[in-house]
C-alpha cells in the first residue's frame, strides 16, 4: 500500500478490487476474545483469551475461486472442476496444499499492476482469521448461536444449536451465495476450509503475546518426525462437515503438502 495510506488509515478504502478483479475488504484494527471459554472448550479450539490485532488490514471478500486462481497459476486443480449445468468458474478452488497459496500470493504480488502499488498478498494470520470470521460477535458463529445450512454450505443433516435441517450440496458452492458478515465477508463457516499462515501447536495461545500473535515457531510435524511437513492451520469448515467444525473458533490441521477437495484459503493484504 501507498506511504500515505500507511500514515493515515482513516483514508483507506473500505473495499478494493485488484488487477484481476478479486474484492478485499478493510477489516478495521480491534480487540476481541479468541477461542472457547475453559468450560466448554472443544477438542482442538484455544482456550478464551484476549487478542488485538493493532493494524486495519484487508481481506478477500471471498474464497479464491477457480478463475482468479487459473488466471495466477496457469492451471486449476480443483476436483470440482466440471459439475453438470453449473458454471464453476465462480466455486472456490480446492485440492490446494499450504504451499500452493503461498505461491499465489507469490505470484499475484509479483504481477506489474500490483507491484506499481505496493500491494503484497499473504495468507491471514490464524488471530486475523478468526478475529474477521467473527466480525464483532461473541457467539458462536457470526451469525448468532445456532446454523443451518441455508445460512453457509455443509452438510445440513447436522445443523448446530437447534436450527433446523436443511439442503446438503454435496460439494462446494459459489462463492458469496450465503449471507455476508458484518465485515462483508462471504463464506467464513462452511463451504472450503481455508488456510492460514500459522503453523499449529495446541498450547500456543495459552502463552502467546496479546498484540498480533503469529503462531508457533515451532510447529507440530505430520507425520511426527517427517522432514519439511510442519502442520499448519486451517479454518472454517467445508461443505462436506457438519455444522459444529464450522464455529468460529474450530481449529483444524494438517500437513502443508496435503490437499483436499474441501481445502483452499483467501488473501490478505497488510496496511
Amino acid at each position: 500500500m501507498s506511504q500515505s495510506l500507511r500514515e493515515d488509515p482513516e483514508k483507506l478504502p473500505k473495499v478494493i478490487a485488484n488487477s484481476i478483479g478479486m474484492k478485499l475488504a478493510l477489516i478495521p484494527a480491534g480487540a476481541f476474545f479468541m477461542g472457547t471459554p475453559r468450560s466448554r472448550k472443544g477438542g482442538r479450539d484455544n482456550i478464551r483469551h484476549q487478542v488485538r490485532i493493532n493494524k486495519p488490514f484487508y481481506l478477500g471478500v471471498y474464497e479464491v475461486t477457480q478463475e482468479e486462481y487459473e488466471q495466477v497459476m496457469r492451471k486449476n486443480p480443483s476436483a470440482f472442476r466440471t459439475v453438470q449445468g453449473l458454471d464453476t468458474k465462480r466455486f472456490p478452488v480446492e485440492m490446494t496444499t499450504w504451499n500452493d497459496a503461498v505461491e499465489f500470493c507469490r505470484k499475484l504480488s509479483a504481477k506489474s499492476q500490483e507491484h506499481q502499488v505496493g500491494r503484497r498478498y499473504r495468507l491471514p494470520t490464524e488471530a486475523e482469521w478468526e478475529y474477521a470470521c467473527r466480525a464483532g460477535t461473541a457467539t458462536t458463529f457470526c451469525f448468532g448461536d445456532s446454523l443451518s445450512s441455508r445460512q453457509a454450505n455443509f452438510d445440513g443433516f447436522l445443523p448446530y444449536g437447534g436450527a433446523a435441517r436443511g439442503p446438503n450440496l454435496q460439494r462446494p458452492a459459489p462463492v458469496g451465495s450465503y449471507q455476508a458478515n458484518a465485515f462483508g465477508l462471504y463464506d467464513m463457516h462452511g463451504n472450503i476450509y481455508e488456510w492460514c499462515a500459522d503453523g499449529y501447536a495446541s498450547d500456543y495461545y495459552e502463552k502467546s503475546p496479546v498484540d498480533d500473535p503469529l503462531g508457533p515457531s515451532m510447529a507440530y510435524e505430520y507425520p511426527p518426525g517427517s522432514q519439511g511437513a510442519k502442520v499448519k492451520v486451517l479454518r472454517g469448515g467445508g461443505w462436506n462437515g457438519i455444522a459444529r467444525l464450522c464455529r468460529s473458533a474450530d481449529r483444524y490441521y494438517d500437513s502443508r503438502m496435503r490437499c483436499y477437495n474441501d481445502y483452499g484459503f483467501r488473501v490478505a493484504i497488510s496496511t
